[in-house]
This record gives C-alpha cells, sequence and structure tokens, in this order.
C-alpha cells in the first residue's frame, strides 16, 4: 500500500497539533545526513509564559523530535512495515534555593506524570513512561555556586500507526493524542513543581 504519510505532512501536522492544544514553539530545527538521507525534526515547544524568561520563571517545556529516513521512505511507497517514533525530552528547571532532595524531587515527578496521565486517560500508567534525571547546573565549571536545578525526562511514542493511515484525518488524530499527552504533562509539571503559579511560572512585574 501507499501511505499518505510524507516528511513533510508529519512535520506540519505536529504544528497543527501543539497550536491546537495551547503550546508555542521556541524554535525548530531541520536537518538532513546526505550519508544516510535521513532527515531529521527538532523542536522545543513550551506553554504560555511570562516575559522575560530567567531561571526563576522558567515553564516546564518539551522537545519533540523524529528521524525520516529511507526506511520510512520505502514503506510511504508500499514497502514493508517499520518501526516509527516520536522522540520527546522534558526539561524542568528549579530555582537553586529548592531545598527538596532527590529522591522528594523523583517522589514529585512520578505524581506529576500519574496525575496527567490520569487527567488525559483516566488511569495511572502501567509502568514508566519516561526516564528521569536530576541535573544541578552551577555557575561556572569551576565554581560550586549552584545557578538553578534541572529534571530532564526522555521518551518515545510509537506513531507506526502513522504509516499506514489511509486518510489524513486518521493521521492528526493520532498526532493530536500525543500532543495532547504532552501538554497535560507540561501543565501539570508546573502545578506540581511551581504551586500557585499561573501557568506555571512565577509572574513577573513590569517597570
Amino acid at each position: 500500500m501507499t501511505t499518505l504519510l510524507s516528511y513533510e505532512e508529519l512535520a506540519n501536522t505536529i504544528e497543527d497539533a501543539w497550536e491546537q492544544v495551547g503550546l508555542h514553539d521556541h524554535g525548530v530545527n531541520e536537518s538532513i545526513n546526505p550519508s544516510t538521507l535521513e532527515r531529521t525534526f527538532r523542536a522545543e515547544i513550551f506553554p504560555e509564559h511570562g516575559e522575560p524568561l530567567t531561571d526563576q520563571n522558567m515553564p516546564p517545556w518539551a522537545e519533540v523530535s523524529f528521524t525520516w529516513g529511507p526506511d520510512q521512505q520505502r514503506f510511504s511507497t508500499g514497502g514493508k512495515p517499520v518501526l516509527f517514533e516520536l522522540g520527546w525530552s522534558y526539561t524542568i528547571t528549579l530555582p537553586a534555593h529548592d531545598k527538596r532532595s532527590d529522591v522528594d524531587l523523583l517522589r514529585a515527578f512520578t505524581t506529576a506524570i500519574h496525575q496527567a496521565l490520569r487527567k488525559v486517560f483516566q488511569q495511572p500508567p502501567e509502568h514508566d513512561v519516561l526516564a528521569v534525571e536530576i541535573r544541578r547546573i552551577y555557575t561556572s565549571p569551576e565554581s560550586r555556586v549552584l545557578q538553578h536545578i534541572q529534571l530532564f525526562a526522555t521518551g518515545v511514542s510509537d506513531i507506526s500507526d502513522t504509516l499506514a493511515a489511509t486518510t489524513i484525518e486518521q493521521i492528526q488524530a493520532i498526532v493530536q493524542e500525543e500532543l495532547v499527552v504532552v501538554a497535560a504533562f507540561l501543565r501539570t509539571f508546573a502545578e506540581v513543581f511551581s504551586p500557585g503559579t499561573v501557568g506555571g511560572y512565577r509572574a513577573v512585574e513590569s517597570a
């Protein structure tokens, strides 16, 4: 069979989907590897936030990526089924004065994941959906002055069904469901890690 999906169609569908769930991009990067004939799409997506962004008011944000290579191209013109995934990473920035231990931060992260998925699917996950690590960022390589703390989480979602979709609407529905989950994660991360804030950021007063 010949699929409707192409690199351009998927990239455009992802961009439309994040706008529909109230997110916006802070940069889209597209590249081509001539040696492997792979095209890579990568975008940073954010919820609404205050300006200017600083370490003190940075909302949780995500990066979405995918690679379109010869395997996907062959299937799109009638080849064998292949695995096709979207890659996700999430960055949660906390101020240096946050005194929670690593255990407390990991527990809060797990709570946020469960809350978000219950909102979307009405049930918690049966297994871990994201791998997370805690990073402490210092003002310089030599300094022991803490600038901020980050939780950095990664995961993938299988969107192989998009390759076999027979209508544009099917492709849009698959991608839209993924972005609904992303938006739920970002908003719940903001609620859990920045309680009492609006949209996951502290208001910045203008002069």
